[in-house]
Parts: structure tokens; C-alpha cells; sequence
């Protein structure tokens, strides 16, 4: 019992003079200064070696805290080193750890039931208050700086002390505490499964409400697409209906066609015979209506009627064709209906009705027709070959062309289907298919002039102008008196700039119809290329009486005028073409020509602009209009149409030229030498490669 004592008061005094120690040098600890900068506001110091990034947005204010943080790893040293700083706490955190709180910790230890146990303890056992009394003597050194923080420590001595002289309350309190925790922890974890529980029931839900919009989503997609395939079948029936009420509705109208002529007929037949009763029986005949019929009621007698005819639908077919070739076209049209009402499972009846609705312009009922008639006999020739003719007829040439194939497929030996293939193919410019076309067409009949005349004309199309000739010559071989032929045959002569036989083919064709003023300017152009400019705007005259409101013409004849030097005359033409065209550009350039030669270039000057207006890339008009310029001496009005001109045509020497010389007045004279250079230098390329001096010479159309 005496060691046991020793070893409680040792173990007490120790632990006491730890406490103590430990109290005494934290509280005489001195007190950081509140302006010096601490190492938590890292944030607001500067460095002279990293400077800090600049955020894009405001930082927070960074707050004192209890604990010394990572930015205060490292401080910066006066002498610019880095040094490592020593762990500190805030103002903050001792500020707390020194104020007034210690005596509420102390009151409140005392009322735990640890302190009560204690004094319970030191009541029953006198060693346990004289280790008590020992220690509260060792703490007691300073009672005006520290009376207020001893109790605290020797509260926690004397629970040591209990703790050490009775391990069965430490352990039943620790066993409290476990049973405290793990009973924390089970309500915890009950907490945690029943809200796991609640999740499962929530997902399990949230699973059987996505299983059922899916089954939904499902059914309404099942009832959508019944609903689409139901509005298909009924858009079936309907398109079925409609076809249906089409037929009945050509039924009706002709059973009523039927039923009117029918009408007429007898009307007329009624006629006919009133006309051969004598005049006492027809007037006995013509009673009031009503007398009529009061006899006839007192009589009960029924009208006579004439018994009609049996006939059957081929004999409506034949009275139908004689009525064809009648010309009696209503009267056959009934005919085939009645054949068709009778059967309607009769091609022919069907293509006859076909031909008669295209002679009286009923063109799409006609093809409607041909269609039944094909539909009945795919092998109807002559159904696919008219159907071809109804469909040119309507501008329909691809169908045209189709209708024909299966006419050529059915009698390839046949000419008709050839030949108006060939023309449907010319129609849709397919140039080389209608020559091969009309070909064939040649090799099963040669002697057409027809078809030897439109070769010609598709192998102008394709620029064979000699071929073109050839095929003219052979036209007018076989038949020589067709105007469009000659003149078809001049103009290709005009291209293959034989002029003298194209004003022998264009007089040709005057001589068969002299009232095409085609003919005639056609004929003055080919005369003014052949320089006789008298003869040409005879033709041109002879042209404008025939069409006078063809600026062309008036344009030409203006220049076959200035050809001549006829200077006035050619302006008045030229006038004429602006008043009729005002925006004929070549009209106004050659106004503009024709004044600078009659040097009123003031005049050349304001048709050349608007010549330009018109047409702003005219090189010509630049040129001529820096001419005008330099002879009313503004050259440098003519120096800027020149280099105008330049810009528009670079390789062109005559704007090169006269820059050189315009500049050569104005004493540049280096200048003026590298322009006449390069125009020498244009021309000797030029007769290098004459092929190019095509487009280098041309200019406005002369005729």
C-alpha cells in the first residue's frame, strides 16, 4: 500500500509539473503585433523574383486561419533568400487560446460527472485528497497570473489520478463511450439503409414507370404506324376512286353525247317527215299541247314509236371510220362511243375515238385514248406512232421521242417514226442523234426532200457547213422549189464565206417568195462583205419595207453609208436603229465613228460614252474616245481612254501606238519610245503567229 502511494503522488507530481511547465510557457508567450504581416497573407505581399499571374476575375480575400497553411512553407528573407519559416499560430487562434474561456471550461469540468467522481473519491479515500491537496500546492505558484487556469489543471490531475487509481471506472468509462460510439454508429448505418432502402424503392419505381412509358411509347408508335399505313390504304382508295369516277364521269358525258345526237337525229328525222305531210294533216297535227293530252289520257292510246335498229360495236366502228373520212368528225366521234359503251375492251374502238379528238383539238383526251388503246394491245403500232405525233404537237418531246422508240421497235423497216424521231430529237437539241435519226430515215427513203432539207439544217448546228451544203444540194435535187432551202443554203455559203454563190442562193429564193426580209438582209450583209455597199443598201431598203422596226437593219445600212462616205446618211441611219434600240451599243459607236470622221468630235465624244455606258469593257470605244480626245488637243482626257483601252486589251498594238504618239507630242519622249516598243513588239508576235490576229483586228460588225 505504501508503494503503491508513492507511485500515485510521483506519477501526480510529474504530470502536475508537465501541466504546469507547459501552461507557464504558453501563456508567457509574447504576443504577435497585429501590424506585422503574417504568412496567411501570402496573397497580399509582392515579390521581386516571381510576380504573382494576374487572375481574370477578382480573387477572394484570403481569411486568417487557425493553423499555419502551405503558403507559409517558405518566407522571403531580407537578403532575398528563401528561408524555412517557423510554424506559428494566427493572432486569431491565440488570441482564444489566452482569453476568458478557461473558467467557462472550468466550470463546466466541474459539473461532468468525472469531477464529481473525483471528489466522491477523495471523500472516501484520504491518499487520494492529500494527492490532490499536493498538487494544487505545486500549480498555486502565481495566483494573480495564473489563479484562473490552475483549476483547470488541477481538475485534469485529479482525473488522472482517478483514472490511475481506479482502472475500473476508466475502463466501464470507456466501455461507455465505445457503447455510446458503436450505438452512434448503428443508428448511423441503420440512418444510411434505410435511405438506401428508400433509393432502391425510388429506382425500383423510377425502373417500372421507365418500363411502362417505354411500353407506352411502343403502342402509340404500333398505333402511328397502323395510323400511316391505314391513311396509305386509304389514299389508295381514294387515288382507285378517283380513276373510277374519271372513267364514269367519260362514261356519262358519253352516254349523253350519245343520247343528244341521238336526239338531233330523230328531231331531224321528225322534221324530214312533217315536211312530207300534206298541209291539212299537219295542221290537224299541230294541236294545242293540251288538247293533246287530253286525248291522248281519254284515249289511253300510246305514242308510236319506230322500233331502232339492232347494231353491235363493230358496226359502230365501220359507220364511225365512214363518217371519219367524211369529214363528219361529232357524228363519228358518237359512233366509237357507242362502240366503246357497247365494249370496252376494243382497241380499236379506242384508237379511232383517239384520232377523231385530235382532229377536233382535243389533244390530251386524244392521247387518254391512245393510252387505253396501248394499254389493250401493247403492239398497236399505230397507237404509239400517233401518241408520238399528239405529244410533239404538244412540246412533249422526250415522251414524243419515247412513243416513237416503241413505234421503231414494233416496225423498225418504217420511215414516219424515223423521221419525226429525228425532229423530236432536234427539238431538245440533241444535234447529233437527230442526223443519225434522219440517216436512218434516208436509207429507208431517200427521195424526201424534207428530211435531206432538216439534215442540213442540224449539220449547221454542229458548224459541218460544208456537209450542210451538200444536204441542200441534194434537197433542192429532188425538189428545187422551196424557198427555205435556198435560203437556208445561202446562209450556210455565208459561212463558209463563199459570198459570190450565197447572193446566187439568196437570189434563188427572193425569185420563189420575195416578201421574206431575211432574205433580203442577209443578202445586203453578204454584199457589204463583198464591198458592194451600193447593191447592199438596196437590199437593206427593200428589207426595212418589208420590216421596218429591225434596228439591225437600220444599224447595217448606216454602215454600207459610211462605207461610201456618206457621213449624214449614215448618222440618220444610225439614229433610226438608237430610236427604235436604245441600247444597241454598236449603233451608238458607230454615231460616234462617223461624227469623228466628220471631225465634230465633241459630238464622236458623247456617242462614244454612250457606247461605253452600255458596253464599259468596249475597248474600241476607249481607243476611239482618246483619238477624239488628242485631236481636240486634251490629252490628258486622251492619255486616261488610252490606258482605258490598254487595260481592257494589252496585247492590242493600235492603243500602244497612239499612246506612244500622243506622248511623243507631249516631249516624253522616253516614255513615248517604250510605248511604240511595245506595239513593235505586239506586231512582230502577231506575224509570228498570224493565227492570233483574229481577235487582235476585230471590231463592231460593218454587215
Amino acid at each position: 500500500m505504501q508503494f503503491k502511494k508513492v507511485a500515485l503522488l510521483t506519477l501526480a507530481a510529474l504530470a502536475s509539473q508537465n501541466l504546469t511547465g507547459e501552461g507557464s510557457s504558453f501563456a508567457n508567450s509574447p504576443t504577435p503585433n497585429r501590424d506585422t504581416p503574417q504568412g496567411n497573407y501570402k496573397a497580399d505581399r509582392s515579390s521581386d523574383t516571381a510576380p504573382v499571374p494576374i487572375q481574370s476575375v477578382s480573387a477572394p480575400e484570403t481569411l486568417a486561419s487557425e493553423q499555419f497553411t502551405a503558403g507559409n512553407a517558405r518566407l522571403e528573407a531580407s537578403q532575398g533568400w528563401l528561408m524555412a519559416a517557423q510554424p506559428e499560430f494566427s493572432v486569431t487562434a491565440k488570441s482564444v487560446a489566452i482569453a476568458k474561456p478557461a473558467l467557462d471550461i472550468a466550470a463546466v469540468l466541474k459539473e461532468t460527472w468525472l469531477a464529481k467522481l473525483v471528489e466522491l473519491s477523495a471523500d472516501r479515500s484520504p491518499q487520494v485528497r492529500e494527492a490532490i491537496d499536493a498538487i494544487a500546492l505545486r500549480t498555486n505558484v502565481d495566483p494573480q497570473s495564473e489563479g484562473a487556469f490552475n483549476n483547470t489543471v488541477t481538475l485534469l490531475n485529479a482525473l488522472l489520478i482517478v483514472s490511475t487509481l481506479l482502472p475500473g471506472v476508466t475502463i466501464a468509462f470507456f466501455w461507455l463511450v465505445r457503447r455510446l460510439v458503436v450505438r452512434e454508429l448503428i443508428a448511423d448505418a441503420n440512418k444510411r439503409l434505410r435511405g438506401i432502402g428508400v433509393m432502391e424503392s425510388e429506382l425500383k419505381t423510377s425502373s417500372e414507370l421507365s418500363q411502362r412509358l417505354k411500353e407506352e411509347l411502343e403502342a402509340q408508335m404500333s398505333a402511328a404506324k397502323h395510323s400511316v399505313e391505314f391513311i396509305a390504304r386509304e389514299a389508295e382508295l381514294s387515288r382507285s376512286s378517283i380513276d373510277q369516277i374519271e372513267t364514269l364521269k367519260s362514261q356519262f358525258l358519253m352516254h349523253l353525247q350519245v343520247l343528244l345526237t341521238e336526239v338531233y337525229q330523230t328531231k331531224s328525222q321528225t322534221v324530214q317527215e312533217l315536211a312530207q305531210i300534206p298541209a291539212v294533216a299537219r295542221q290537224e297535227a299541230i294541236k294545242p299541247e293540251s288538247q293533246l293530252e287530253a286525248t291522248n289520257s281519254r284515249s289511253n292510246v300510246v305514242p308510236f314509236q319506230k322500233p331502232q335498229e339492232t347494231l353491235i360495236a363493230d358496226d359502230y366502228i365501220k359507220q364511225g371510220e365512214a363518217l371519219y373520212f367524211e369529214g363528219r368528225y361529232q357524228e363519228a366521234l358518237v359512233s366509237f362511243e357507242k362502240a366503246i359503251l357497247m365494249n370496252a375492251d376494243i382497241d380499236e374502238a379506242w384508237y379511232n375515238r383517239g384520232n377523231v379528238l385530235v382532229k377536233v383539238q382535243r389533244l390530251e383526251e386524244a392521247i387518254a385514248c391512245y393510252d387505253q388503246a396501248i394499254g389493250l394491245n401493247r403492239d398497236y403500232y399505230e397507237a404509239w406512232y400517233n401518241r408520238g405525233n399528239v405529244l410533239m404537237r404538244l412540246q412533249r418531246y422526250e415522251e414524243a421521242a419515247a412513243a416513237y422508240d416503241e413505234a421503231i421497235a414494233l416496225k423498225p423497216e418504217e420511215y414516219g417514226p424515223w423521221h419525226n424521231r429525228a425532229a423530236a430529237m432536234g427539238r431538245l437539241q440533241r444535234y447529233q442523234d437527230a442526223i443519225a435519226s434522219y440517216e436512218k430515215a434516208l436509207s429507208i427513203k431517200s427521195d424526201d426532200p424534207e428530211v435531206w432539207h432538216t439534215r442540213a439544217a442540224m449539220l449547221g448546228k454542229l458548224q459541218r457547213y460544208a456537209e450542210a451544203v451538200a444536204s441542200y444540194d441534194q434537197a433542192l435535187t429532188i425538189g428545187a422549189d422551196r424557198y427555205e432551202t435556198w435560203y437556208n443554203r445561202g446562209n450556210m455559203l455565208w459561212r463558209l464565206q463563199r459570198y459570190a454563190e450565197a447572193i446566187t442562193s439568196y437570189d434563188k429564193a427572193i425569185a420563189i417568195n420575195p416578201d421574206k426580209y431575211e432574205v433580203w438582209y442577209n443578202r445586203g450583209a453578204v454584199l457589204g462583205k463583198l464591198q458592194q455597199y451600193e447593191e447592199a443598201i438596196a437590199s437593206y431598203d427593200r428589207a426595212i419595207s418589208i420590216q421596218p422596226n429591225d434596228y439591225e437593219i437600220w444599224h447595217n445600212r448606216g454602215v454600207a453609208f459610211g462605207r461610201l462616205s456618206k457621213y449624214v446618211e449614215a448618222i440618220a441611219s444610225y439614229e433610226q436603229a438608237i430610236a427604235i434600240q436604245p441600247q444597241c451599243y454598236e449603233a451608238w459607236f458607230g454615231k460616234g465613228e462617223t461624227f469623228a470622221k466628220l471631225q465634230e468630235y465633241e459630238e464622236a465624244i458623247a456617242a462614244y460614252d454612250r457606247a461605253i455606258a452600255i458596253k464599259p469593257e468596249s475597248y474600241d470605244a476607249w481607243r476611239h474616245r482618246g483619238t477624239a480626245f488628242s485631236e481636240l488637243k486634251q490629252y490628258e482626257e486622251a492619255m486616261v481612254c488610252y490606258d482605258k483601252a490598254i487595260a481592257i486589251k494589252p496585247d492590242n498594238a493600235e492603243a500602244w501606238r497612239d499612246r506612244g504618239a500622243l506622248l511623243s507630242e507631249l516631249k516624253q519622249d522616253s516614255e513615248a519610245v517604250a510605248s511604240l516598243s511595245q506595239a513593235i513588239s505586239i506586231q512582230q508576235n502577231l506575224a509570228r503567229n498570224p493565227d492570233n490576229s483574229v481577235q487582235q483586228n476585230s471590231s463592231v460588225a460593218n454587215g
